[in-house]
């Protein structure tokens, strides 16, 4: 299997990278995954990944309502090939000559060939349900954002 025991066959990669000054940034790595069909769409759990790790370290019960009380037995498993993914929808972003796409939406998968991307989208509906969840998240966000190298000024 592409990704360890436990995790669906059918998953998804939701990448969201930010352009700044200094190149695109990613805002935000989620892993949707028990899928009980073919598509991602019908994803029944949702995990935030740390990119540096790899690791899943918090379910995404913020995303939507039926999402909320998922189980979320996955938080601490590797999710081995998501930083390359990161990296990968980071260049792309890079090398678009577009100056008003700011924020991008990646549907990427992890085969065993590495990460496989099925689609890139403008993200502007994606990033403020991750940045302004609630004041105190919104808080950390800013916070971690000036640890991507993204000014604070321009976060708030």
């Amino acid at each position: 299997p592409c990704l360890p025991i436990g995790f669906s066959a059918v998953h998804s990669l939701d990448i969201v990278t930010l352009r700044t000054r200094e190149g695109a940034k990613v805002l935000s790595l989620v892993l949707w995954t028990d899928c009980p069909s073919w598509t991602s769409h019908s994803a029944t759990a949702g995990y935030l990944v740390d990119i540096e790790s790899e690791t899943l370290v918090a379910p995404a019960a913020w995303y939507a309502p039926g999402f909320c009380s998922m189980a979320a037995p996955l938080v601490g498993q590797r999710v081995p090939g998501a930083r390359e993914a990161c990296l990968k929808a980071m260049a792309a972003h890079d090398a678009s000559e577009l100056e008003w796409l700011t924020c991008v939406g990646w549907d990427a998968m992890i085969t065993d060939q590495g990460p496989l991307f099925f689609e890139g989208n403008v993200g502007a509906q994606r990033a403020p349900r991750r940045a302004t969840l609630t004041p105190e998240l919104a808080n950390g966000f800013r916070r971690w954002m000036t640890t991507r190298g993204i000014p604070e000024s321009i976060s708030q």
